[in-house]
């Protein structure tokens, strides 16, 4: 009869008796009451466990309304010309850093010869820093376009002059340096 009640078969009814839910059989009797707060108890712990588990539909569709709207503005700020995609500003950097490379490279045979005049190394020293200063300067008021020809392996090289320049020791003491002092 509890089975029929419950709407389960026989076998299902004994397995949930042997689990604790509805309560043991006397005499092959099951308690009417006693088995019917049993299973529901055991329903709603079900439905509460499957609850739990599974994603709550109103947070998951704020989360994709959500996302939905950020690319919407991500779009419009795009078309707006506010944002600009990571390859353009990867581009542009390493237009500056070549650009910053070029006029670094140049300083050498630029303050040589001023160089050579001064005896007195703070002289050098000041010199040397206001060459640098005035590169970061110029740079930084410079505008770098996004699109650039400057070949990166070290095509604006001053010293490439279709010789390979000095290198190690050779770079700092040639044939027409001279000692300072």
């Amino acid at each position: 009869m509890i089975a029929k009640l419950l709407d389960l078969s026989e076998r299902r009814v004994q397995q949930l008796s042997r689990e604790g839910v509805l309560p043991k059989a006397t005499r092959g009797k099951y308690d009417l009451i006693g088995s019917v707060r049993g299973y529901v108890r055991y329903l709603r712990d079900q439905a509460n466990k499957a609850q739990a588990g599974a994603p709550d539909y109103a947070a998951e569709r704020a989360r994709f309304i959500r996302a939905r709207a950020d690319l919407a503005e991500m779009e419009a700020e795009e078309k707006r010309g506010s944002v600009i995609a990571a390859e353009e500003v990867g581009t542009a950097w390493i237009a500056v850093l070549a650009l910053l490379r070029t006029r670094l490279l140049a300083l050498p045979d630029r303050l040589a010869p001023q160089a050579h005049e001064l005896s007195n190394v703070g002289d050098i020293r000041n010199l040397i820093r206001a060459a640098i200063r005035e590169v970061l300067d110029d740079l930084a008021q410079s505008d770098v376009k996004l699109e650039t020809d400057i070949d990166l392996a070290g095509g604006a090289d001053p010293e490439a002059d279709g010789e390979e320049g000095p290198v190690g020791s050779e770079a700092t003491a040639g044939s027409d340096d001279q000692r300072l002092g």
